[in-house]
């Protein structure tokens, strides 16, 4: 009977070793740090790659990275950027001792969009042999549902919300007073890509159609001016729809779409030149190596 009651007793303290290991290793600032006390600062991420999943449109999605100091000097984080103004980045502190951490908070405004979408935020430290560190959000937008619960709303709360707030840092102000390609580069770019031949699922590729047939052209200025019929993603940039942009900027974009789709079909796009080749391998190695 003794020897029953000790085996209970065991078992139970078992059980709570266990749980408390759990807690332990799975609680930020309890979870054993390996510090290398004579080296320099060394940045180290739990994760550097976030799966929000499922997420709906017209939404604000909330997490979070954890950044740790596994070096024997004091780590400095300098600029954290996000790849867009959708995307806000904020750092609990910027000092971090040798095995300590920090929180960096990040904020994804999923409104107008839908499908896979893919944020990167940068983070720049002291850290002498990776200064700069590719951290990425990942989740998958979905239409909200009807009252119904038969259908899908595809219509955005606010067809404008990308002229608005901390979006329009991206989609108004980086443009002001520029045209065609600099207007481009500024307000389209981070969806339709810097030579506008796509971004991921954030925009398709502009370079297909052909410009040379007034028909195209007008469709396109259309489009820019009053929003895509298809889909809620591509808002009305014209000032008479409530958008940032007058006629001849419009006009200014066209004619540059039709200038790099003819330097497409020439095979003159540099695609080393843009961003998005240097962002696909950072995500890559992201995923291979997410510490």
């Amino acid at each position: 009977m003794r020897s029953r009651s000790r085996m209970v007793i065991f078992l139970i303290l078992g059980l709570l070793s266990l749980l408390a290991g759990y807690f332990i290793m799975t609680t930020p600032g309890r979870k054993p740090v390996v510090v290398s006390i004579y080296g320099p600062p060394i940045i180290s991420v739990e994760q550097r790659v976030q799966d929000v999943g499922k997420v709906p449109t017209d939404s604000k999605v909330n997490t979070e990275f954890l950044i740790y100091n596994i070096g024997g000097k004091r780590l400095r984080i300098g600029d954290v950027e996000t790849s867009c103004g959708c995307t806000l980045a904020k750092i609990s502190k910027r000092a971090i001792s040798p095995g300590d951490f920090t929180r960096i908070q990040v904020v994804m405004d999923t409104s107008l969009k839908l499908g896979p979408v893919r944020k990167k935020i940068t983070v720049q430290s002291n850290d002498p042999k990776r200064p700069e560190l590719a951290l990425f959000l990942i989740g998958d937008v979905q239409p909200k549902p009807m009252a119904s619960h038969a259908a899908i709303q595809l219509q955005p709360k606010d067809k404008l919300v990308l002229f608005k707030g901390q979006c329009a840092t991206c989609h108004v102000q980086a443009g002001v007073g520029k045209t065609g390609k600099a207007l481009f580069q500024a307000d389209c770019a981070m969806c339709h890509g810097v030579n506008a031949q796509g971004n991921h699922s954030a925009g398709p590729s502009l370079l297909t159609a052909n410009y040379d047939a007034e028909p195209v052209l007008q469709h396109v200025r259309d489009v820019i001016a009053n929003g895509s019929l298809r889909t809620p993603q591509m808002p009305p940039f014209a000032k008479a729809n409530g958008g940032p942009l007058s006629d001849d900027e419009i006009a200014s974009l066209v004619q540059f779409l039709k200038f790099q789709s003819r330097q497409a079909r020439m095979g003159l796009l540099n695609a080393t030149a843009t961003g998005e080749v240097e962002d696909e391998a950072a995500f890559q190695e992201a995923l291979k190596q997410p510490h």
